[in-house]
């Protein structure tokens, strides 16, 4: 069983982690939480063990379980999908695919997506949320990528970086396939309602 002390280390830890990562400063945590902002500065440097209802206010303020800031391990979390559990979320007559390969959970989304486009065929993308940013990489064959007004090609080994507030296409050029990886970053700041065309926060 773990000392007090190591309890109140673990919970000022993971407080502070997941304030950060949910982009909130001290005096909003403590707004939602009710709380007073020495308060949660005592509670994330570990100066004093917070009551029960302290806990429980601060959880539903962070969106997660008591036990996510009690939880001692420090071990960074590994999650692993594999090949098969990879799931084509759109294909086109012409054999073209998106797969999605992983992707972590609001408030900050980062998806990993293998796309495979056919000659001639091309995907059309909706507009996210201001402030998500897709990154592309060509692993095989030629893509024409539109994004807005812009409009690239690129070839195999070239990487691209835009803002995806407008809408875009992916397009395959050339006689052969192409094949891209795909990240979107989509911040908590961006909005959490993502586009309908492709499941989950879809790239597109």
């Amino acid at each position: 069983m773990q000392s007090s002390d190591d309890v109140a280390a673990a919970v000022g830890r993971n407080v502070r982690a997941l304030r950060q990562q949910r982009r909130m400063t001290i005096d909003a945590l403590a707004s939602a939480a009710g709380l007073s902002r020495g308060t949660v500065i005592q509670i994330e440097t570990a100066r004093g063990n917070p009551s029960i209802a302290t806990l429980c206010n601060l959880a539903s303020a962070l969106r997660v379980g008591v036990g996510s800031l009690v939880d001692g391990d420090a071990a960074p979390r590994a999650v692993v999908r594999r090949a098969e559990q990879a799931a084509p979320l759109w294909t086109s007559p012409a054999g073209s695919t998106a797969v999605f390969r992983i992707g972590t959970d609001p408030p900050d989304v980062v998806e990993l997506w293998d796309w495979s486009l056919q000659p001639g065929d091309s995907f059309d993308g909706e507009a996210h949320p201001m402030g998500t940013v897709e990154v592309l990489s060509v692993l095989t064959g030629h893509l024409n990528l539109r994004a807005g007004s812009t409009e690239l090609e690129l070839a195999e080994g070239d990487t691209v970086m835009f803002e995806a507030h407008a809408p875009h296409r992916y397009g395959c050029v050339g006689t052969g396939p192409v094949r891209f990886t795909m990240v979107v970053l989509q911040p908590g700041d961006a909005g959490l309602v993502p586009p309908t065309s492709i499941a989950p926060a879809s790239p597109e």
